[in-house]
């Protein structure tokens, strides 16, 4: 039951043949069409900045960010209704977007905050997923300034529009620790799909001033949606497999500052009972932890 996401490619019209053929108006600098586009632009791909500017305390700097990236609805608490512009389709589309992960950590002696922004898309498919926008902020220097008086807030990283969940609801965020100087986002995705359910778990790291993916595996695996089932193991009539998955980042020797993580699973395998155990370590060569193929399956694992 592997998911996978197909991208459709299309060839670039010229500007004005494409506003053309979209909106039936003339591609003068001035005219409808060429506004139509700015204004499209404008509300729903804000620029990529490396620095704002921004005043107050710590919730007052980030929603001076938030405004600044997605507009003056945006909000620290609460979901707020806004428009993405899809470039797969070609489309506008209602979405709803809310701060789904916000913490305050340090990394070499400064502060840091991870921030996370869900994005729900209103008019999803069943198997389109959610998407999520992932920030990394530190405060740089005062300058003598007050707190009512603005001063630099930096964008360390940043990941945007990651595909996350299904039914256009991108699942949860978390921020977690991987080792004394490794914070991470911590993202859980469901997808139900034909004859079973399956849920990953994924952690995007800082390390060295970059999110970097690091790991990915199963959180939950089953096969109980099958035609046979019933939504009953005992009523099915060929192999069953149920099995839930349990994360400890153990605080051990670290590798490259990434301490070890035990996965331990449990439940019903196609053999009979499940009862597994991965300690995963990471690998400084490949920047990510190993994860072995048990973790990955999408179907029984033998045991």
């Amino acid at each position: 039951m592997t998911m996978t996401t197909t991208r459709i490619h299309r060839t670039a019209l010229p500007a004005c043949i494409a506003l053309a053929v979209a909106l039936l108006a003339g591609c003068g600098k001035d005219g409808p069409a060429a506004q139509e586009a700015a204004k499209r632009q404008l509300d729903t791909t804000a620029p990529i900045v490396e620095t704002v500017l921004a005043s107050g305390d710590a919730d007052a700097r980030l929603l001076t960010f938030l405004h600044q990236r997605y507009g003056a609805k945006a909000q620290l608490d609460g979901a707020w209704k806004d428009r993405w512009e899809d470039t797969e389709v070609v489309a506008m589309r209602p979405v709803e977007r809310a701060v789904c992960a916000r913490q305050r950590v340090t990394v070499d002696d400064q502060a840091h905050t991870l921030l996370a922004i869900c994005q729900t898309i209103e008019d999803a498919a069943s198997v389109e997923p959610g998407r999520v926008d992932l920030f990394v902020l530190r405060d740089g220097e005062r300058g003598g300034a007050t707190d009512s008086q603005p001063w630099p807030l930096l964008v360390v990283d940043q990941r945007l529009l990651v595909n996350a969940g299904g039914d256009g609801a991108p699942g949860t965020v978390q921020v977690e620790t991987l080792g004394p100087q490794r914070p991470a986002f911590h993202l859980t995705q469901r997808w139900n799909g034909r004859g079973g359910t399956l849920v990953d778990r994924s952690y995007i790291a800082l390390h060295n001033n970059r999110l970097r993916d690091v790991a990915r595996y199963r959180d939950h695996l089953d096969n109980l949606a099958r035609y046979d089932c019933d939504s009953d193991p005992d009523d099915c009539e060929g192999a069953v497999f149920n099995i839930d998955f349990s994360t400890t980042v153990e605080q051990q020797e670290p590798v490259d500052g990434y301490w070890p993580i035990t996965v331990r699973g449990r439940g019903q395998d196609c053999a009979g009972a499940a009862h597994e155990f991965h300690q995963l370590m990471f690998d400084p060569a490949t920047r990510a932890y190993q994860v072995p193929e048990a973790l990955q399956r999408d179907d029984c694992g033998g045991s």
